[in-house]
């Protein structure tokens, strides 16, 4: 185990109560807080990194997962940070996912820039599709300083519910509005017959204008459909009301999955967005990170770099982020090595700097799936899901890395 070592911030919090027993009422209670810690490297060449880590949500015998699935958000310069993440029973005994139904939408929230964290019930359900349809006029504003937007995936093989829909937020996740239709892209000649399999990755450029990154999947490609998901870009001028196709991320004649996106706006049309990959007929151990780039506004894409290597078990997907000083961020997990692990680069993803260990020695592989941001103190905030020894049942936790391990 690493030597203890506590982020200045954080040693007043260590008083504070453990969830209770109780799944949903003890979930919702009150702010989730652990003693921080220095995560060491597991070993193999990584760079030791320390950290500062806190329990975002935990409960006994819940299975909480998957930030990456269900959005993050940050207001007042990353004081204020907003993660949604799936809970549902924990079923040790389960293959795979150790996790049973019914499984909801929760967020957790952070008004200390991610020292400390509640968890919230949604009051509407913004994780179905719903009947989706397009906001009224001015319904939308994408400048909203309060803004959230929440992607959901398509259902079914034909009708408006395999394109998905889309809920918004203007005060900061509190309330929600939708189901949103993405209009116009259900008689999209490029998206004719496919599937949408969408996780949230919005681009506001104004008051009326954002860019969507999705993926969808070919249900006639049968036990491959799974396999081969491509993301594209699509964009809406007029407050959501409706969208239009701009292009693939990576062409539909790529032989590798694609899918989750993760952008990043570097001005002046200019995108990059991280993308999770995996070899279909690599079995579970060919899965990697890319970036890639455009130019012209999210029309065409070209690959940039290979960011680093996610491990056996389906891979990891990739959160990315802009740091005020220009540099990228990107984090996810090597699910082979047990780590969570950070890049970061100088050159808008061309070249990045050594492989940094964030968090290790989990109690399994069923781990990762994060969320990044950046606090009001400079700090960075990742968080995943994962499971230990003293908590077997998968949790959230937060990694807080102090600004002075990641000035240039």
């Amino acid at each position: 185990m690493g030597r203890l070592r506590l982020h200045p911030l954080l040693a007043a919090s260590l008083g504070l109560a453990l969830l209770g027993p109780s799944p949903l009422a003890s979930l919702a209670a009150a702010p989730a807080a652990s003693p921080s810690r220095v995560s060491e490297p597991a070993g193999g060449g990584a760079n030791p990194t320390a950290v500062s880590s806190v329990v975002v949500a935990a409960a006994p015998d819940r299975f909480l997962a998957w930030p990456a699935n269900n959005g993050f958000w940050s207001w007042q310069g990353g004081r204020e940070m907003l993660v949604g993440f799936s809970d549902g029973p924990w079923r040790p005994e389960a293959e795979g996912h150790k996790v049973g139904q019914p499984q909801e939408f929760r967020l957790a929230r952070s008004l200390d820039g991610g020292l400390t964290w509640s968890v919230e019930v949604p009051p509407q359900d913004v994780s179905r599709i719903g009947k989706p349809l397009p906001p009224g006029p001015g319904e939308i504003r994408f400048d909203h300083p309060d803004l959230a937007v929440r992607v959901v995936a398509g259902a079914g093989k034909g009708g408006p519910g395999r394109i998905g829909a889309f809920h918004v937020s203007t005060d900061r996740g509190r309330t929600w509005r939708g189901p949103w239709a993405f209009s116009g892209l259900e008689d999209d000649p490029a998206l004719a017959g496919l599937r949408i399999t969408s996780r949230t990755s919005v681009l506001p450029l104004g008051r009326d204008s954002a860019v969507f990154l999705l993926s969808a999947q070919d249900p006639s490609l049968g036990r491959w459909a799974g396999r081969l998901d491509k993301p594209f870009a699509v964009r809406s001028d007029d407050g959501g009301r409706s969208f239009r196709f701009l292009g693939w991320l990576v062409p539909r004649s790529d032989p590798y999955r694609a899918v989750m996106p993760s952008a990043v706006d570097l001005g002046g049309g200019r995108f990059v967005a991280a993308l999770r990959r995996r070899n279909p007929r690599g079995g579970e151990n060919e899965n990697w990170i890319d970036l890639v780039v455009s130019e012209d506004g999210g029309r065409r894409w070209q690959f940039r770099s290979r960011v680093g290597e996610a491990g056996c078990c389906n891979g990891n997907p990739p959160a990315l982020i802009r740091l005020r000083d220009g540099r990228l961020a990107c984090t996810w997990a090597d699910r082979r090595r047990q780590v969570m692990l950070l890049r970061l680069s100088a050159d808008e993803g061309r070249t990045w700097g050594p492989e940094r260990v964030v968090r290790s020695n989990p109690h399994a592989s069923d781990m990762g799936y994060p969320q990044i941001g950046q606090n009001d103190r400079g700090e960075l905030v990742i968080l995943y899901y994962l499971a230990t020894a003293e908590r077997p049942a998968s949790f959230i936790e937060a990694s807080l890395l102090e600004a002075s391990l990641v000035r240039p």
